[in-house]
């Protein structure tokens, strides 16, 4: 029987890409936003859920964040780094093209490309409707998925300017303990967070202490409101490093000693190490 992945779509995102990446065999439904992928997880809809969580350009993924904050029942199993790449696309390649159509991002992304060809731009819903639904004397740019997904002529590859951008996927599944081995082998990362019982002077200081006695590196802190205790904050602490069971154990009860309550969320590599590795292969 095929796995379900839920994924944030449209069909033939840089999101489709990595569920092809991370379960190239499962069945992928495409969904409105992060919130309704967990959701299905969370109800059994769906044995995975991929959304995006990082991209080196633009930072962490508030709205993926948010929606793994508010389902403490799912956590993230495994991520995939990949590299956010531009094909331009025409269904009719013997048509003159006039203008070039898609995402906002995807334009901007790419104006050294279009504005050296001359061509008006013409904006879409996202990179994969604008391929989707090309019209004659129209270039597409969009992910290279959308090739052979939509059937379309590829004008060029690598069309943006550029070439070192990477947004990172997570796979999350309905699990309340992250993937960590029983020794801590291997730099698997941690995603964690900690909720304060109180805002109280000094208690960020005091909760990152616990890192720096295990000689432990922070490579980003996202803070996040708490909608129901307006004044409280949790905390999301992207850590590098390998971790075992035990090892989120004792910081967990270090951490609650200091009147905070800590979970990790799951397994996740710095985003700049992950794209180093993916540049080499």
């Amino acid at each position: 029987m095929s796995e379900g992945v839920a994924y944030l779509g449209p069909s033939g995102t840089f999101t489709h890409q990595a569920v092809v990446a991370l379960r190239p065999s499962a069945d992928a439904a495409p969904v409105a936003s992060q919130a309704e992928a967990l959701d299905a997880v969370d109800a059994g809809h769906a044995s995975y859920a991929v959304l995006p969580i990082d991209n080196s350009v633009n930072g962490v993924v508030v709205p993926t964040l948010d929606a793994l904050l508010e389902r403490p029942a799912l956590s993230i199993v495994d991520s995939v780094v990949l590299p956010i790449s531009f094909d331009a696309f025409t269904r009719d390649p013997s048509i003159e093209p006039h203008v070039v159509v898609s995402h906002p991002h995807g334009l901007a992304q790419c104006r050294s490309w279009i504005e050296s060809r001359g061509l008006a731009t013409r904006e879409s819903s996202s990179t994969a409707a604008a391929c989707r639904d090309l019209g004659p004397g129209e270039i597409g740019i969009g992910p290279a998925i959308c090739g052979s997904l939509y059937a379309l002529h590829t004008v060029q590859s690598a069309v943006e300017d550029n070439a070192a951008a990477y947004t990172q996927f997570a796979l999350v599944a309905a699990s309340t303990l992250p993937h960590v081995s029983a020794a801590g082998d291997g730099d698997d990362g941690l995603l964690v967070t900690i909720l304060p019982d109180a805002n109280v002077p000094g208690i960020l200081r005091r909760l990152l202490e616990v890192l720096e006695q295990r000689g432990i590196n922070m490579t980003n802190l996202v803070t996040r409101p708490v909608p129901a205790t307006p004044g409280l904050f949790v905390f999301l602490l992207f850590l590098s490093g390998s971790f075992s069971a035990d090892d989120v154990s004792a910081m967990q009860e270090e951490w609650a000693a200091l009147g905070a309550t800590a979970r990790a969320v799951g397994r996740i590599s710095p985003l700049a190490e992950l794209a180093e590795l993916a540049e080499r292969h």
